[in-house]
């Protein structure tokens, strides 16, 4: 009866001992989908590769310009569309949304904020605008915080799918929450 009472105390010791372990380990940050249903968790690191830019002016939700570091010319200006969203359009119709959405993002970047960027497999759309993602310098990604918040929406055009899993996350999340558009449109 001894032997067997000190088995069962050793049992529960052991696993105390891994449930003390498991719940110390440290979360994953690699960008997966969140959980919980938190949208906070889910997040994109600035690429190391990322270069530094400037605001030079928001047009809409998901297309802006840049002026290179380094550049003072308006003719240095680069179009941009942010990869892997779309927000809602201005033109030819304003539809619901559209100006929260410029506004918001006129709001993160004003004319003059420093940026990070990176593009994905192809540097161009049929358009000419260059297709980039965005960091801004607390590390913060652009084009999720677009999503997360209800303002854009995931769209995925392969190639440039890099982010396709945490962008197609955040807009659950944020349909799930009725954020932004979700619940006004």
């Amino acid at each position: 009866m001894k032997r067997m009472s000190t088995t069962i105390l050793l049992i529960l010791v052991l696993v105390i001992v891994i449930a003390v372990v498991v719940a110390n380990l440290p979360e994953q940050t690699t960008g997966g989908p969140p959980t919980g249903g938190d949208p906070a968790a889910v997040e994109i690191a600035r690429p190391a590769g990322a270069t530094l830019s400037h605001i030079a002016y928001v047009h809409d939700g998901d297309t802006l310009y840049l002026q290179p570091d380094g550049t003072t010319s308006r003719a240095d200006e680069i179009t941009v569309r942010l990869i892997g969203i779309d927000t809602p359009e201005l033109r030819p119709e304003v539809q619901c949304y559209a100006v929260k959405a410029r506004d918001y993002l006129r709001q993160q970047l004003p004319e003059g904020t420093e940026v990070w960027v990176e593009s994905d497999r192809e540097r161009l759309d049929r358009y000419g605008r260059t297709l980039l993602y965005l960091w801004k310098q607390d590390g913060t990604s652009v084009n999720l915080d677009l999503v997360e918040k209800g303002y854009a929406s995931a769209l995925t055009i392969p190639p440039n799918d890099s982010y396709h899993g945490e962008f197609e996350a955040a807009e659950r999340a944020a349909r799930a929450a009725d954020r932004g558009q979700w619940g006004s449109c």
